[in-house]
Formats: C-alpha cells, sequence, structure tokens
C-alpha cells in the first residue's frame, strides 16, 4: 500500500490545480434562458412569455428602428419604446394577459405572440440577430431623386428632409391646449394634435415613459402610436394622456371641446367638415 504524505497531497494538488483552471477556462458558462438570441424570419410569430411586474425588452438589429407598433388587447400589456426606438420594453398588465403584437421598423416587419402566466418564467431580453443578411453597419441613404421628393405629401417630405416633427404643413390645423399636470420629469417638451392624430416630443436623452389611455370602463392601457423621428405619433386624439414611470405619473388633457377641435384637409376634402385653427399657450 503507498502512503500519501502531507507533503506528497500538497505537490499533488499544486499539479492539479493550472489543469482545473484550464477546464474551467473552457468550459461555457451556464446560459441563462432569460436572454436569448434569435435569428430573424419572415413570416414568423415569436411568442414572449411574461408575468406580472416583470419587464422584458426586444432588441432589434442595427441602423434599425421601430415605426409603427400595433397590439391586440392595449388594456392589458404595457408596450414602450425607447428614445432611439431601437427598443422595445413589453411588460403584461394582467397576470394571465393573451394577445398579438406587430411591429414595423425600417427594415421588417415582426409578428409576436404575448402571453403572462403566473407559472411563466418570463423572458428578460429577446436580441434579434439577422445571419441571412450582410451586416450593414451604415446607415440608410436617403432617396436624392428630386422626382421621388416631389411625389412625396408634406408630411413625408418633411420626414425625408429631416425634420425631426414631421408635423403637419399647415400649422393652422395643429391644436396646443393640452394642459399639463403632475410629474415634470415626466412631461414632453410639445404636445399637440391635427384632430386625427396626437404627437408627443421629449427632450433629447429624456426617457419616454408609459403612454396611457382610459378606456370605456376607466382602464389604463398603452395605445398604438408610431415613432417619426424624434416624435411619437399616436393614431388617435384621446381627450386625455396618461404618463406614468415607475411611482410618477402626470396627465396631458385636451381642453378644446370634440366640436371645435381643428380637422386636417385631408379629412375636410372628404366632406367631414371644415378645419378650425385653435392655438395653445
Amino acid at each position: 500500500m503507498t502512503r500519501v504524505t502531507t507533503r506528497s497531497r500538497l505537490g499533488a494538488a499544486a499539479l492539479a490545480l493550472p489543469a482545473a483552471l484550464l477546464l474551467m477556462a473552457q468550459a461555457p458558462a451556464l446560459a441563462d434562458d432569460r436572454l436569448v438570441h434569435h435569428a430573424y424570419q419572415d413570416d414568423e410569430v415569436v411568442r414572449i412569455d411574461g408575468r406580472t411586474g416583470v419587464q422584458a425588452t426586444i432588441a432589434f438589429g442595427k441602423n434599425e428602428a421601430i415605426e409603427n407598433v400595433a397590439i391586440g388587447d392595449s388594456a392589458a400589456w404595457q408596450i414602450t419604446p425607447n428614445k432611439r426606438a431601437d427598443l422595445l420594453f413589453v411588460k403584461p398588465l394582467e397576470s394571465t394577459a393573451r394577445t398579438n403584437m406587430t411591429v414595423v421598423t425600417n427594415r421588417h416587419t415582426y409578428f409576436f405572440d404575448l402571453v403572462a402566466s403566473p407559472r411563466s418564467r418570463p423572458l428578460y431580453m429577446l436580441r434579434f440577430t439577422y445571419p441571412d443578411e450582410a451586416e450593414d453597419t451604415a446607415p440608410l441613404a436617403a432617396p436624392d431623386s428630386e422626382a421621388a421628393l416631389a411625389a412625396l405629401s408634406p408630411a413625408e417630405r418633411a420626414l425625408a428632409e429631416g425634420d425631426p416633427l414631421a408635423m403637419p404643413a399647415d400649422p393652422a390645423e395643429l391644436n396646443f391646449a393640452w394642459t399639463r399636470t403632475g410629474s415634470s420629469k415626466l412631461m414632453p417638451s410639445k404636445v399637440y394634435d391635427d384632430g386625427v392624430s396626437t404627437y408627443l416630443t421629449w427632450p433629447a436623452l429624456s426617457p419616454v415613459p408609459a403612454i396611457l389611455i382610459e378606456n370605456d370602463k376607466g382602464d389604463e392601457g398603452p395605445v398604438n402610436y408610431a415613432v417619426r423621428g424624434a416624435t411619437i405619433v399616436i393614431s388617435d386624439v384621446p381627450d386625455k394622456i396618461i404618463l406614468r414611470s415607475g411611482k410618477a405619473t402626470a396627465e396631458l388633457v385636451n381642453t378644446v371641446p370634440v366640436d371645435k377641435r381643428p380637422l386636417p384637409q385631408s379629412a375636410m376634402a372628404a366632406g367631414k367638415g371644415t378645419p378650425v385653427a385653435v392655438k395653445g399657450n
């Protein structure tokens, strides 16, 4: 029988330690299944599992910007983009909420199934990858054709020429009469509507809060919107918009009566009335 002395044990341990460290360095770290990289595919529905009180983040590709978000049940889910419009924050407001969501960017269209359950292991981050597409590190080139530019509407031309607000061409169509109450840190620098859509702009580097409206029952829910440059465009003119971030809250209230609100030229051309110029403070 071979006897192992204390000295020999220490020597063996010293020899084994570098080998163990080498094996540890070569072994992959345990992956967290809440952080997912997913290869983008056309015509695919991606499932997002959620749980109340937990927020999921969806990250899109380089030089990709969100243009429009539409959700089936806006009362049961809170959907908020970041300022650069390349991330989308998703959080269920009800424990068993389920709906679908479509996200349109300047490059792709994404379809999602949003499923909340008290028993689910919620997703923290979903980052899309694009293995079938050549990596593009340069911004998309703006069209330089004068003929193409001339064919655009005034609002589209404003976007193409770099107007970050892309507001309607005629200021007389705009209503700035919105009152503001609540937390000043949530307030947009500008809020106005044109009788069809509402436009919200926040100062540079300011986080965008959750944007909510009330339904007929008084329940709060997120709105459908599009991102136009530095402006969020809500596809409606609600009487009140609620802004929330954590415990902070604020309200934007349209003070113009419905029958005196502005009507864009497009609606006027369709025979829906006469535009009314309204100006706020």
